[in-house]
């Protein structure tokens, strides 16, 4: 045989052992969450979150994914979580982040529902309570009444 012939290899094999040892290495790495977050309870960041996704609050959202990929897979006692709030109030660039970070879209609440079964709510939205200019109503003006519970010194 001339010389080189033996080290010849075929790239395909090579290139599916590669991609096999990637897949292999990238399931390894996958994101263990604690059950703080996924377990089926509530508390004040599954509820801030809830008020998020209910107020389309979409940069909130990314943040807290980037934050905690593991948000993705947040459970409340109902069994839901943001991707089944993003869902109810249909927002779909929330539902497309939280499948991307790792959501779980055959999830089932404690009633049996996925994500998608999740009935439509109304967006809600944020206002903030107006500022009145008008004063004088709030300052404090004394009556009578101040001068009732007197304390007087007795020496």
């Amino acid at each position: 045989h001339p010389s080189g012939t033996m080290a010849r290899v075929s790239a395909a094999p090579v290139a599916l052992a590669l991609a096999i040892i990637t897949l292999v290495a990238g399931a390894a790495a996958a994101v263990v969450c604690d059950e703080s977050i996924t377990g089926f309870h509530d508390n004040e960041m599954k509820s801030q979150a809830w008020t998020d996704i209910a107020h389309e609050n979409v940069q909130a959202v990314l943040l807290a994914i980037e934050d905690d990929p593991c948000y993705a897979q947040m459970r409340a006692a109902d069994g839901r979580g943001p991707l089944f709030w993003a869902n109810e109030f249909y927002n779909q660039e929330i539902i497309d982040a939280l499948v991307e970070a790792g959501g779980d879209i055959t999830a089932k609440d404690r009633s049996g529902l996925t994500p998608k079964q999740m009935p439509r709510a109304p967006a809600m939205t944020f206002e903030a309570p107006e500022e009145t200019t008008d004063t004088d109503d709030d300052e404090y003006e004394p009556d009578d009444e101040d001068d009732a519970h007197e304390v007087h010194d007795e020496m």
